[in-house]
């Protein structure tokens, strides 16, 4: 019976994605996916109560209380809390021209420069994460870029303190225009996608195994995957960004992996948001 209801919800779910791409209706999006994940887990404990939506932005730890212990455990020291300290001494360093970041347009109250990103910017047609709208500010005041996908530990860390002044901010990403709704659905495509020699796409691990297992490894929800990068990772002893993670997916299915903040991975981040909207910001984060 629980096969046969699986399987029904998961029919149901495809169904609601292909009539999406008939007409495309993000929101219609959103909220089928999180009928799904409240149908297929809205009865798990977390905290002595039942599920809700909103608790999503804890990750896989949400499927396992002994992990969700040792996450608030650690979270009485973080091994992160010294690469946000060094973010804060990069963000507040003057450039040559003696203008800090602050002086960038957007970048004046750093509480809300999280939550602003990303968004599509119709001017230039293309999504800006918070990652290029750092490198804009940078290279204004006659700075150098720095790399995507943890290639630069400047990076990382500036997005580890902004992630820390900005965390209980609400997730809103807007879909206000045909480049924004364009930008969505090859994010969505980016996700559904089987690639690489495993056969194997975002959705498979995030949304239908979602909480299941492969080897030591509890799957996390695609709802709420946005919220809490970049994290620091046990396991690799390391922050790692969104950016650097997606990179580091794509690799695991054995597959070629885009470059690191280009158009398809931004995409897919602004797709990941958006399905998130209505959670809070709590980076960084702990992950095994």
């Amino acid at each position: 019976m629980k096969k046969l209801l699986t399987t029904t919800l998961l029919i149901s779910l495809t169904g609601v994605f292909s009539v999406a791409q008939a007409g495309p209706d993000p929101e219609a999006d959103r909220k089928a996916l999180v009928k799904y994940f409240m149908d297929m887990h809205g009865s798990t404990k977390f905290e002595g109560r039942p599920l809700q939506i909103t608790d999503f932005g804890n990750g896989a730890n949400i499927f396992d209380a002994d992990k969700l212990s040792q996450f608030k455990n650690q979270e009485e020291f973080p091994a992160y809390q010294d690469f946000v300290e060094l973010g804060e001494k990069l963000w507040k360093k003057p450039f040559a021209n003696g203008k800090t970041y602050s002086s960038c347009a957007g970048f004046d109250h750093v509480k809300n420069i999280r939550a602003k990103h990303p968004y599509f910017d119709d001017a230039r047609g293309e999504v800006i994460n918070l990652e290029q709208a750092i490198n804009d500010c940078r290279t204004a005041n006659g700075e150098k870029a720095l790399a995507y996908g943890d290639k630069d530990k400047d990076m990382t860390n500036l997005v580890a303190y902004l992630s820390f002044e900005g965390r209980g901010q609400d997730i809103s990403v807007a879909i206000n225009s045909p480049g924004a709704l364009e930008a969505y659905q090859l994010g969505e495509m980016v996700f559904h996608t089987r690639r690489g020699q495993l056969n194997q796409s975002c959705a498979n691990c995030h949304i239908y195994s979602a909480g299941r297992r492969i080897r030591s490894e509890l799957l996390s929800p695609m709802i709420g995957h946005t919220t809490h990068f970049p994290v620091y990772r046990t396991s690799s002893n390391k922050m790692v960004s969104l950016q650097g993670r997606y990179v580091g997916c794509l690799s695991s299915v054995r597959g070629y992996p885009f470059a690191a903040n280009g158009k398809e991975l931004k995409a897919l981040e602004f797709y990941e948001s958006y399905m998130s909207n209505g959670l809070k910001t709590d980076g960084p984060a702990m992950r095994p």
